[in-house]
């Protein structure tokens, strides 16, 4: 983003004039972020991803995210895009933005996650479900347990036999299709229960700011199974920061989501088997990356090569701690 895009973004917005050259700063792995000074303010200025924007449903789904997002700000610290002239995303010489007001604070990843933050998570998480949001044109995705096409994918790997991402994708290639067949048989029984939440909650969604969590980046927002979002947040929040979870910080989280859901009679053998859905849709995106479906340039390409080594480990790691999280279950009832 250069700046001259900067200025006219925010010229355009009557936001100001630029004072300082923007600073591009950490904006996940889709998006750009720049902290940009104007003499009107400080803003966080989003830059969003223009291969996900050429998507049909993109800008809607945007659109919706932060509707959800502004819905929550009441009863939880929520960093929301701003309103201005009637719209949260903003477009200008074909490119998509959002603006934020510059908020201090910094994310907090394991292994120096403290039972404080857990505590201050699960309380955030139960109160998002326990709200049970309505918002008028936000429906529960029709497909959200698919059976992805592993095998069309497999059979593109010609030509990148001696990759380490194809190589890794070819040896798990059974157990990443036996756990999204035990997804889809999950759907049914996780589909009578749902709830609007973030759906990202992991640590780098969250800024603190003198303790307090700055829920951020609510793209990912919608319809969600919560008992599977908590189990998706354990994972997160628990870590240990050496492929395992801390039971302390499981039992916190447990004790600080439950004082806002009822945890009695919850079918968590279907729960387990459908929280390995946002992980394996996240690969099948990035598998799609990496074989250039999903995108044309070079660094996008190369960055899903890395997050598909990525998360195939993380799926392995993750069926270690289902044992583990179902036995502490147990344990605690």
């Amino acid at each position: 983003m250069s700046c001259v895009e900067i200025n006219s973004l925010m010229e355009y917005l009557e936001l100001g004039t630029v004072v300082n050259e923007a600073q591009q700063v950490t904006g996940g792995l889709l998006h750009k972020m720049y902290r940009v000074n104007t003499n009107k303010g400080v803003y966080a200025v989003k830059v969003l991803n223009p291969e996900i924007m050429k998507r049909p449903t993109a800008l809607h789904n945007m659109v919706n995210s932060e509707r959800i997002a502004a819905a929550f700000k009441t009863m939880i610290p929520v960093v929301a895009a701003l309103e201005i002239g009637g719209k949260q995303i903003h477009e200008l010489n074909g490119a998509h933005y959002m603006i934020f007001d510059w908020v201090e604070g910094a994310s907090i990843f394991p292994p120096r996650i403290t039972m404080e933050n857990c505590y201050a998570i699960g309380q955030v998480l139960g109160k998002i479900h326990q709200k049970k949001l309505a918002i008028d044109g936000v429906t529960p995705e029709e497909d959200g347990t698919a059976m992805f096409a592993w095998d069309k994918y497999r059979e593109l790997l010609q030509g990148y036999e001696n990759e380490t991402w194809a190589i890794r994708y070819q040896a798990a290639f059974s157990d990443i299709k036996s756990w999204n067949q035990a997804a889809c048989d999950a759907g049914e029984v996780l589909a009578k229960t749902l709830v609007i939440s973030h759906r990202d909650l992991d640590p780098k969604n969250v800024m603190w700011n003198r303790n307090v969590p700055l829920i951020i980046d609510w793209e990912a927002a919608g319809y969600v199974n919560p008992y599977q979002e908590f189990l998706e947040v354990v994972n997160y929040w628990a870590d240990d920061g050496k492929g395992g979870l801390l039971k302390e910080h499981f039992e916190t989280l447990l004790d600080a989501y439950s004082q806002h859901m009822k945890l009695e009679n919850v079918d968590w053998n279907a729960v387990f088997a459908g929280s390995f859905c946002g992980m394996l849709g996240w690969l099948e995106y990035n598998v799609k990356r990496a074989l250039g479906i999903e995108t044309t340039t070079a660094d996008e390409v190369q960055l899903g090569k890395e997050q598909v080594l990525g998360t195939i480990q993380a799926l392995y790691d993750y069926q270690e701690k289902v044992l583990m999280m179902k036995r502490w279950l147990e344990y605690g009832r």
